[in-house]
């Protein structure tokens, strides 16, 4: 019960990393909202997490919209009294060429995947400086540390990410609040399994893309959760404004 007393919320946590992790959180002791614009999704995520033993709720919630997340977190605490995590986890992906990016484009790609964390950091803090502390993890990105010439828009909101993670936990430790990102390689994901039916072949694209990795094959989504749980959990205490890679190794590589 590595999670046992953890209280908090993750976002994007209809799908993907975000259900996984709220899944494996719950499963390890924790009390965790689902937050996520797809209502339906993430009511049946929900349900499945309290199926199996957990305690989790759902709430509909476009992180775009600060108040939102400050609904969010105030429906965290008084539902169970505490806030002491929480995973800033929502994304989206904008895969258009520098020179086609709209300025609508930019705007929204950074409303959800760089603006979102800043209020989640924002009010996380606020609220964790109340209640005595506690982790927040953000997803950031193997784009964080590397540039993607067909995902400018995207790369550069990780880099944002990443930027803000490793200031705010400087900020904030003696305040007794850590924050941490993640930095996934490609996942599994519902996302990536849409791109990948997008070609007409998505085994040949499955393939094409793990090529790229060491092991020749991409990661499943409960593995970055597992990394997520270390860091809300006490055994990762004196890790702080640090990015966790979990690639597969795709990163030591040069071709």
């Amino acid at each position: 019960m590595r999670a046992q007393g953890k209280i908090g919320l993750i976002t994007g946590a209809a799908s993907g990393l975000g259900y996984e992790t709220a899944r494996l959180l719950a499963s390890e002791g924790a009390k965790v909202l689902l937050a996520d614009i797809d209502l339906e999704g993430g009511e049946k995520a929900a349900a499945e997490i309290r199926a199996a033993g957990g305690d989790a709720i759902f709430l509909k919630v476009d992180v775009s919209i600060e108040q939102n997340i400050i609904n969010a977190i105030k429906e965290v605490r008084s539902r169970w009294g505490g806030f002491n995590f929480m995973h800033n986890n929502a994304g989206t992906q904008l895969e258009v060429p520098l020179h086609e990016t709209t300025n609508e484009g930019w705007d929204k790609i950074n409303n959800i995947n760089l603006k979102a964390v800043f209020w989640g950091l924002k009010h996380g803090v606020i609220a964790m400086k109340e209640t005595g502390g506690g982790s927040i993890v953000n997803t950031a990105s193997a784009l964080s540390l590397v540039g993607d010439p067909f995902l400018p828009a995207y790369t550069a909101t990780k880099h944002g990410v990443l930027g803000l993670t490793r200031a705010a936990g400087a900020a904030y430790a003696l305040d007794g609040i850590r924050v941490n990102c993640v930095c996934p390689g490609d996942m599994e994901t519902p996302m990536i399994i849409k791109y990948w039916e997008a070609t007409g072949d998505p085994e040949q694209a499955k393939i094409n893309m793990g090529a790229a990795y060491p092991a020749k094959k991409i990661g499943h989504p409960r593995e970055v959760a597992q990394m997520v749980l270390f860091l809300v959990s006490d055994d990762s205490s004196y890790v702080n404004a640090s990015a966790m890679v979990v690639d597969g190794g795709l990163l030591s590589k040069c071709y």
